[in-house]
């Protein structure tokens, strides 16, 4: 871990500087020229210092582990800057696989500036959607809302303590804005879609029952 690799390098230091002492080097000069080669070198590798002090604080708090989906903040359009599964956790830099299977090296110190979602450790997939109502099927609405309800409390693989909703929410210039929110209990993508689907599916069966449609 990341402690016995500093505790490590530091007692290597103690063992180095013990060896020079009993060589018969003058330690405090070495330590001095080291003061001074330490200014240029933080001149000189300022970046290199702080990717490895990302690197251990990475590694001291574990914000995510090799293996974890973890992506950056989403821009408007829905995409990031960094999105993919932690390969490796080096001192200096991270790799990340994308979801195209590209390798992409991260500087340790890009995560101090990074907001970081971990996506392997949430509890649960959001199903959200806003379903688009003809106008004309103003009157069929509470009852469809009712059913589509209905529909969330009894489905197995939504969980119960989260919460599931759906209101008719807004009337928009062209549709009839109907909301729903609800949670999976599974996390894995092919479970989530699955679930998606499953509903959207019933929730176009339950229109075709009242005669509605999508505007």
């Amino acid at each position: 871990n990341a402690l016995a690799k500093v505790l490590s390098l530091l007692v290597w230091i103690s063992a180095a500087l013990s060896a020079l002492s009993t060589l018969g080097v003058n330690v405090r000069a070495v330590l001095t020229f080291s003061g001074v080669g330490g200014v240029v070198l933080g001149l000189a590798g300022r970046e290199m210092i702080a990717n490895f002090i990302g690197g251990v604080t990475i590694y001291l708090s574990q914000p995510f582990s090799v293996g974890d989906w973890i992506h950056s903040e989403r821009r408007q359009d829905g995409t990031s800057s960094l999105d993919g599964w932690v390969e490796q956790i080096g001192w200096y830099y991270t790799k990340v696989n994308t979801w195209d299977k590209r390798p992409m090296y991260v500087p340790n110190s890009s995560f101090y500036t990074m907001v970081i979602i971990n996506a392997s450790r949430m509890s649960n997939r959001r199903i959200l959607q806003t379903l688009k109502l003809r106008m004309s099927d103003s009157a069929k609405v509470p009852a469809i809302v009712s059913e589509i309800k209905e529909l969330l409390l009894a489905h197995e693989q939504l969980d119960p303590r989260q919460h599931r909703l759906v209101f008719f929410r807004e009337i928009g210039p062209y549709s009839l804005d109907v909301w729903l929110s609800c949670f999976t209990k599974s996390v894995f993508l092919t479970d989530y879609l699955a679930t998606q689907q499953e509903l959207l599916v019933a929730i176009e069966r339950i229109l075709d029952k009242y005669g509605a449609r999508f505007a």
